[in-house]
């Protein structure tokens, strides 16, 4: 069978596309190579049926090519890239970067979230300037498998990497304060803990599963003059809304000067 998949680099990220595509029927493992210079991961892979490599110059030919390594090892691995179509998971570098070191332009970035790893994943798609909506597909169906993809352009990636790329960050910190709170409320760490995952985990499915809008929602946990209320009063006080607004926009603009540097 004709290697379909070469995949450049491994991680959590690189496991959790393959892993995602070999269950969820997108490809089988025997049309997937990788090159990971790390045994361990060369045994995940293995197991699932995928060719494993140490390096990349060893990868068979192939119809397209996952690029799931750090950026600064980037032009070391370009020489070994001989598939049709690159996608790359790589933060900040540019298609026109890459396509100038593979030598053509078929070029499709992907910018996906941890939460990839347990198949809810958030991932942006944008297409290279000669990228076409059918050398998209294989990777549409790839973080598909293990999430959910908007397609994009290029410019609007810092920003889906400000939403979704960083945003699990800003949750994980939602839920320290919450838990911190609870302690000071007289709750034990075990049990605010508890408390704090399930009521972030249902909150989210709630945002996911309802119609109502984020807006919507709130307004109607909010009582006048209740708890809740007193509890929001104090975070608007404090411009918490605009602060994690602005938090975003920092975060592209960061974004933009990393793809620039």
């Amino acid at each position: 069978m004709r290697i379909t998949l070469t995949v450049i680099g491994g991680g959590n990220m690189a496991k959790a596309i393959i892993q995602g595509a070999i269950v969820g029927g997108v490809l089988e493992g025997c049309e997937i190579a990788i090159a990971d210079p790390d045994q361990t991961s060369r045994d995940f892979f293995t197991k699932l049926g995928c060719i494993a490599t140490a390096s990349a110059q060893e990868l068979p030919d192939s119809d397209c090519t996952l690029l799931a390594v750090k950026p600064q090892v980037f032009e070391t691995v370009a020489g070994s890239i001989r598939a049709d179509v690159v996608y790359s998971i790589m933060a900040g570098v540019s298609t026109s970067q890459i396509a100038k070191e593979v030598g053509h332009n078929r070029i499709v970035r992907i910018m996906p979230n941890l939460p990839c790893s347990i198949g809810f994943g958030a991932a942006g798609i944008a297409l290279g300037s000669s990228a076409t909506l059918e050398d998209a597909a294989l990777a549409n169906k790839l973080f598909s498998a293990i999430g959910v993809v908007v397609d994009v352009q290029e410019a609007e990636l810092d920003a889906v990497t400000a939403v979704s790329g960083s945003g699990p960050a800003y949750l994980f910190l939602l839920a320290e304060a919450m838990i911190e709170g609870g302690i000071q409320a007289g709750l034990t760490r075990e049990t605010a803990t508890l408390l704090t995952q399930q009521t972030v985990l249902g909150a989210s499915e709630l945002l996911v599963r309802d119609a109502s809008s984020a807006r919507q929602l709130r307004e109607a946990v909010t009582s006048k003059g209740g708890t809740t209320a007193a509890a929001l009063q104090v975070m608007q006080d404090r411009n918490v809304p605009k602060a994690i607004a602005d938090a975003i926009v920092a975060a592209r603009d960061r974004g933009r000067e990393l793809g620039a540097g």
